[in-house]
C-alpha cells in the first residue's frame, strides 16, 4: 500500500509542474508577442500613426498580417479585412482611412456576435515642439490593439464560444470616432445580431496599487457590467464602475457609435447634463480601461517602456476565460437608468 501511495505522489508531483510549466510557457510567449507588438506600434518609425499618413497605412498592412497569423477570418460574405472610408481631419481635410475587421467563429449554433476592439490610430507629430515631437501613443491606444490581439489569440484555445467574435481595429478615432461610426452606419453584419461588446482604451499603464483591476464605462446602462464583473472575479480580476461619471467617458470611445446609433450630439448632451431622458436605439457596447488619470495621456512620453506587459496580457487572458465560460443563451440587456431609454436595433 505504501508503494502505491508513493507512486501516486510521484505521479501527482510530476504532473503538476508539467501543467504549470506549460501554462507559464504559454504566458511567457504571449508576453513576448505583446512586447513585440507594442514596440512596433509605438516605435518612432510609426510617427504617431496619424490617420491618412504613410505610417498609418503601414500599420493597416501590419494588422492584416497579424489577423492572418492569429487565424482571425474575414467576415461571412467578405474577402478582405479592410473597410476603407474617407475621414475628415480637424482642419476639414479628407484623409483616406480604413478599419481592419475580422471574426472568430464560435464553433456553436449561435448566429450572434460579440464585438471586441480598439483604435490603432493616434495623433501623429508636432514639429513645433522642442525635443521629442512624436506622439507615440503606446497606451493610447496601441495597448488596446495589443490587448485585442492577445484576447483574440487566447479565445481560440477554447473548443467553442458562446458567440461569434468580431475583432475590430478602428481608424480615425482621434478625429472623432469616425472609424467605428462608419462601421455602425455601414455594417458588415446585421446590427441586430450583435449581442454586445467592449473596446479597450488605455489598458497598458496601471497604478502600482491597482494591478489586476480595470473599470468599464456605462456600467449602469447594461447587464454586461455585472456579467463581466462576476466572470472576471473568478479569474482574479476586479472590474470597477466607470472612473468618473462626470468625464462622460461612455461617449468618448469607439463603443459610443454602437450604443447610441440614432442619438445626435444635442440629445447626448441633454442626457449627460441631466436635463431629460432621451430615447435611443443602440447595442450594449462599452469600453474597458485601467487608466486612472496618469499624465501620459496625449503626451509625447506615452512610450512603449511605460506599458506593463504582464498586466495587459493577464487582462486579455482573463477576459478570454470569462467570455468562454458564458452560456450560449447569454443575453445582454439594457438597464433602466435616468439618462436614456434604450431599445435594440
Amino acid at each position: 500500500m505504501k508503494s502505491i501511495i508513493l507512486n501516486l505522489l510521484v505521479l501527482i508531483g510530476l504532473g503538476t509542474p508539467s501543467v504549470t510549466l506549460a501554462s507559464e510557457k504559454s504566458e511567457n510567449k504571449d508576453n513576448q508577442l505583446a512586447q513585440q507588438w507594442i514596440n512596433y506600434l509605438a516605435h518612432d518609425d510609426r510617427q504617431g500613426r496619424l490617420t491618412g499618413s504613410e505610417e498609418n497605412l503601414e500599420v493597416q498592412d501590419w494588422l492584416v498580417e497579424r489577423f492572418k497569423e492569429l487565424g482571425i477570418k474575414t467576415l461571412p460574405g467578405k474577402d478582405t479585412y479592410r473597410q476603407p472610408f474617407t475621414a475628415t481631419d480637424r482642419q476639414g481635410e479628407p484623409r483616406q482611412a480604413a478599419n481592419i475587421i475580422g471574426y472568430i467563429p464560435c464553433q456553436c449554433e449561435n448566429d450572434r456576435y460579440f464585438m471586441i476592439g480598439a483604435h490603432y490610430d493616434h495623433v501623429g507629430t508636432n514639429p513645433k515642439l522642442d525635443g521629442d515631437t512624436i506622439f507615440n501613443g503606446a497606451d493610447d491606444d496601441a495597448s488596446g490593439v495589443v490587448a485585442t490581439l492577445v484576447l483574440a489569440k487566447s479565445l481560440q484555445q477554447y473548443d467553442s464560444l458562446p458567440f461569434n467574435i468580431i475583432v475590430a481595429a478602428w481608424d480615425a478615432e482621434e478625429m472623432g470616432l469616425q472609424g467605428s461610426d462608419y462601421f455602425a452606419n455601414n455594417p458588415w453584419v446585421e446590427l441586430s445580431k450583435i449581442e454586445s461588446g467592449f473596446m479597450f482604451e488605455l489598458v497598458g499603464v496601471p497604478l502600482e496599487d491597482k494591478l489586476n483591476s480595470a473599470w468599464m464605462t456605462g456600467d449602469q446602462y447594461s447587464s454586461l457590467y455585472p456579467v463581466l464583473k462576476d466572470a472576471l472575479g473568478k479569474q482574479g480580476w476586479e472590474l470597477d464602475p466607470v472612473l468618473d461619471p462626470k468625464m462622460g467617458l461612455f461617449f468618448r470611445s469607439d463603443n459610443a457609435p454602437f450604443a447610441l446609433l440614432d442619438a445626435g450630439s444635442d440629445a447626448i448632451k441633454k442626457a449627460f447634463e441631466g436635463k431629460g431622458k432621451v430615447s435611443v436605439t443602440g447595442i450594449p457596447m462599452h469600453a474597458i480601461s485601467v487608466w486612472r488619470g496618469q499624465g501620459h495621456y496625449h503626451q509625447t512620453h506615452d512610450e512603449a517602456e511605460l506599458i506593463n506587459i504582464p498586466n495587459l496580457v493577464s487582462l486579455a487572458q482573463a477576459l478570454a476565460a470569462a467570455l468562454s465560460e458564458l452560456p450560449q443563451d447569454t443575453k445582454i440587456n439594457w438597464h433602466d437608468n435616468p439618462q436614456f431609454e434604450f431599445s435594440r436595433p
